[in-house]
């Protein structure tokens, strides 16, 4: 790894300069994750407050593939559509391979809630079930937001440690 050696001074300057960096740039991911998962959570709410629940049928649009130091992994990316007093609505949807089985038989239909004064905003029932509960949505932010502490952390750490190092004094002989 590049090592950059740097006076003492120099080095203290980039340790503050690093630990308001990695601050700032964690407040601002926490706001948006937050921002992101509260939104969910409300629109969830909104939507199942007044929901109506159809069938809708599911259709395979493609399947992505990622190679990624000798594994391959398949993403799913699936389309669904229902129709509301003769208005056509569609939703997309991706999934990974392990879990695009139960849209691939059969029996291909996902059900989608949809709120009653304004079908526009629909979703599948299962995913505004698991965004409903305050609980969970915290639980899940606030894992996420420790990893993320742990990352600025690290990012911090290698900037101060590995990629700006204090010079090396020469001894001093005696």
């Amino acid at each position: 790894m590049i090592s950059i050696p740097v006076s003492d001074t120099a080095h203290a300057r980039l340790v503050r300069a690093s630990r308001w960096l990695c601050a700032v740039a964690y407040v601002v991911i926490v706001a948006v994750f937050a921002s992101s998962a509260l939104g969910g959570h409300f629109r969830a709410q909104a939507i199942l407050k007044d929901a109506v629940t159809v069938q809708a049928p599911v259709t395979l649009d493609s399947i992505d593939e990622k190679r990624r130091k000798g594994r391959v992994s398949h993403t799913y990316q699936f389309r669904y559509a229902f129709d509301v007093d003769g208005v056509p609505y569609t939703g997309h949807f991706a999934t990974s391979e392990d879990n695009a089985a139960p849209y691939l038989g059969d029996a291909r239909q996902v059900t989608v809630a949809y709120a009653r004064a304004e079908p526009a905003r629909f979703e599948r029932l299962d995913r505004l079930q698991a965004q409903q509960g305050l609980g969970s949505v915290l639980g899940r932010l606030v894992g996420a937001l420790l990893m993320l502490a742990g990352l600025a952390f690290l990012v911090h750490l290698l900037v101060t440690r590995r990629l700006f190092v204090r010079h090396a004094t020469p001894a001093a002989a005696g």
